[in-house]
C-alpha cells in the first residue's frame, strides 16, 4: 500500500497562487450577499438549501466584498516586497504590505484621500497597479 502513495510536489508555482486568489474571490462573490445574515435569514430568503448560486451584492450579480479587495492589495504588497527585497531587506515586506493596504483604504475612503496623501505621500498611495482599476474604488466594508 505504501508503494501506491502519490508524491506531492511541495514547490508552489504561480498557478497555485493564482488558484488560491481565484478560489477565494469566487467563494467571496458567492457569499457576498449573505455575509452578515444568520442561517435562518438565509433559509427564509433562499429556501432550505440556502444560497446555491451568485446573488445580487453591491449593485450587481456575483460582486465580491472587501475581503477580496484586501487579498488583492496584500498580494500586490507581497509582490512589490519581493522586487524591493534587495535594497530594503526583511523590513521591505512589512513596509510594502502596509502601503498596499493604505492603497486599499485610499480606494474606500474617497472623502479622506487628500488626508491620506498628506500623511503618507502620493507615491505610497499610487505605487501599485491596483489603484489604476476604477472598479476597486467601491466602498465594500460595512465597518467603514
Amino acid at each position: 500500500m505504501g508503494d501506491n502513495k502519490i508524491k506531492m510536489n511541495k514547490k508552489r508555482t504561480i498557478e497555485h497562487y493564482k488558484g488560491c486568489l481565484m478560489g477565494g474571490a469566487i467563494g467571496d462573490a458567492m457569499g457576498a450577499s449573505i455575509e452578515f445574515m444568520s442561517i435562518d435569514q438565509i433559509k427564509s430568503i433562499f429556501g432550505h438549501d440556502g444560497l446555491t448560486n451568485y446573488s445580487q451584492a453591491y449593485g450587481r450579480l456575483g460582486n465580491f466584498t472587501d475581503d477580496t479587495q484586501m487579498s488583492l492589495f496584500t498580494a500586490e504588497g507581497l509582490i512589490l516586497s519581493k522586487v524591493r527585497q534587495e535594497y530594503q531587506g526583511a523590513e521591505g515586506m512589512i513596509f510594502s504590505v502596509y502601503h498596499a493596504l493604505l492603497r486599499w483604504l485610499f480606494t474606500q475612503e474617497t472623502n479622506l484621500q487628500e488626508c491620506l496623501i498628506q500623511s503618507h505621500g502620493t507615491c505610497s498611495l499610487m505605487d501599485g497597479i491596483l489603484t489604476g482599476h476604477k472598479e476597486l474604488f467601491s466602498l465594500r466594508s460595512q465597518g467603514l
